[in-house]
């Protein structure tokens, strides 16, 4: 398993695996703008993976160099501190690649990239609706606590009384 930063040529990849697992999370009900996400990830490449950017997309490539997984994530200041932290925006590997080390080793690249731009605190905040209770479990093997939740209201759907 290979991880690297994304180039401009993994984008339609990655719009594909974009949109397989899109379609297994609680996203599914919303519309996948395929040429959204490409300009979405051709931003983060392009503007945020220098030696002081504050964006990173790493992938993870399989034996015959297949994406099989990206994490992308981000370095900010809270409102209330100077404090750097480094967020996860996204993070999946496809379900058949779940157990081959690839999740682990995105998270381990986003860390030493985190680290090198010596922040306070890494956050992952999960808000698929996939495996929490494996997620938390990965997680907390790795040293993270929980400290919250997601919510989410639709508002998509109401109906008139």
């Amino acid at each position: 398993m290979k991880i690297r930063f994304a180039t401009a040529n993994d984008i339609p990849a990655c719009i594909e695996v974009g949109r397989r697992m899109h379609a297994l999370t609680r996203f599914a009900a919303y519309d996948y703008n395929a040429e959204r996400v490409g300009q979405n990830l051709h931003a983060v490449i392009e503007t945020g993976q220098n030696a002081n950017g504050t964006h990173c997309f790493f992938v993870a490539e399989d034996d015959s160099a297949r994406i099989v997984g990206a994490l992308i994530g981000c370095v900010e200041r809270h409102f209330f501190s100077d404090l750097r932290v480094a967020s996860v925006i996204h993070y999946d590997v496809l379900p058949e690649r779940r157990m081959s080390g690839a999740g682990f080793k995105l998270l381990t690249a986003f860390r030493a990239w985190a680290e090198n731009r010596e922040v306070f605190e890494l956050s992952v905040g999960i808000n698929s609706g996939v495996e929490l209770d494996k997620m938390n479990r990965f997680l907390t093997r790795l040293g993270f606590r929980q400290t919250g939740g997601n919510y989410a209201l639709s508002l998509a759907a109401r109906t008139s009384n």
